[in-house]
């Protein structure tokens, strides 16, 4: 593949990365294992497990797919533009997120568990802002939290970006070259996953509040960092993942069937603990395997069959990062309205999902017509800049 031509396939991966958000959002309120912000008395141990594989990889690749949008983001300006130009479109969306979009989601959540029975408007002006943060309180940035890690991550990484695209680096990256398109590519796991491990006793769990979540921005941002690193020599490694990409497909298909035999049939049906009692070292182990082996696989298939244009792709890739914004607020809102409908479970889960896709499509339409500057509030560019990106390579950034 020539380096000046649109690589399609990766916005593809994006938008599919997030439409598999909106299902497994949609579907947490229903597992038996899980507390969400809204939950249903009823569960099913089915969904659960039919989800258990997308939980452990679709972060990774959200990541991953979010650093190869940032290589030619990073290749196209400089150092001190590249950082302006990510942090309007990442700090805005996240403040202006943090104080109008998700105050709604709180208020459900609130208005569910009995702690609030106003108004909209009341909990907004009264509760909000001056009750502390969240979960103890109600301020939150929610599932913007992925936005603020990289926000971070980029602020961090931009020196290494630096660093790897400059002459002397070459050679080192003649040998990253050498690897990725070899079958030690499946072996780059190893970064995230010992970064994971050697940070872990400091920080024991994943909080998604950054400040007490070494473990997992490390490994977050070395899925980040991969992402980046593939797409700046997207020429030379290509055609080697394409090459591997049944043996990538396998390799999934064969953790997943381990993992759910040792320790996800266990762990969603509360036998043995966490994962299933298997040991953390193997667990994490596996999982790591699992989420680049479907990384890979998703981008050898994808570069061979679905790199070409579509006008429905164009039209989606648009509207991904403000329909990303709101959809777990409209998740929200749609739970606490459908659950006490008297239907079965699978017929409330297809219309929370039906309900959040429409009203978030809706709102990123909406959005999408909006003046300048207001579409930097929901992570849009200036209308320039946006048929300008049109004739870019990729644009395939969050």
């Amino acid at each position: 593949m020539q380096p000046n031509v649109r690589l399609y396939y990766i916005d593809w991966l994006r938008v599919s990365a997030f439409a598999l958000l909106i299902v497994y959002h949609s579907s947490v309120a229903f597992f038996p294992d899980l507390d969400w912000l809204i939950s249903s008395a009823e569960r099913s141990e089915m969904l659960s497990l039919v989800m258990m594989s997308p939980r452990s990889w679709r972060l990774a690749l959200l990541f991953f797919v979010s650093g190869m949008g940032t290589w030619f983001a990073f290749r196209s300006e400089s150092g001190i533009a590249f950082l302006r130009g990510r942090f309007i479109r990442l700090f805005l969306p996240l403040i202006f997120a943090m104080c109008v979009i998700i105050v709604p989601q709180v208020w459900y959540e609130r208005m569910h568990d009995g702690r609030f029975s106003g108004s909209l408007f009341e909990f907004w002006v009264f509760n909000y802002f001056t009750e502390g943060r969240y979960p103890t309180g109600n301020f939150s940035w929610a599932h913007m939290w992925f936005v603020a890690y990289l926000l971070v991550m980029t602020v961090i990484c931009t020196p290494v970006f630096l660093l790897v695209t400059a002459p002397r680096m070459q050679p080192a990256m003649n040998r990253f070259e050498l690897v990725a398109r070899s079958p030690a590519v499946y072996l780059l796991m190893l970064l995230p996953l010992v970064l994971n491990l050697l940070l872990s006793p400091f920080f024991p769990r994943a909080t998604n509040v950054l400040y007490n979540d070494g473990a997992w921005f490390a490994a977050w941002a070395s899925w980040f960092g991969l992402g980046f690193l593939i797409a700046k020599h997207h020429q030379a490694v290509i055609g080697g993942i394409v090459a591997r990409r049944w043996w990538s497909l396998a390799l999934a298909l064969a953790l997943n069937v381990a993992l759910y035999r040792f320790a996800w049939m266990d762990e969603v049906a509360g036998v043995g603990g966490e994962h299933g009692g298997m040991p953390m070292l193997l667990y994490k182990l596996l999982t790591f395997s699992l989420a680049w082996s479907v990384i890979l696989t998703c981008v050898g298939f994808g570069a061979l069959y679905a790199n070409r244009p579509s006008r429905t792709l164009a039209w989606l890739n648009a509207k991904i990062f403000p329909l990303y914004i709101v959809h777990q607020t409209f998740v929200l809102m749609a739970l606490f309205y459908v659950l006490p409908f008297n239907q079965p479970l699978w017929i409330k889960l297809i219309l929370v999902v039906t309900i959040t896709t429409f009203w978030s499509l809706a709102f990123a339409i909406v959005a999408d017509r909006l003046p300048a500057p207001y579409r930097t509030l929901v992570g849009l560019p200036a209308r320039k800049a946006a048929r300008a990106a049109g004739s870019r390579p990729v644009t395939a950034e969050t």
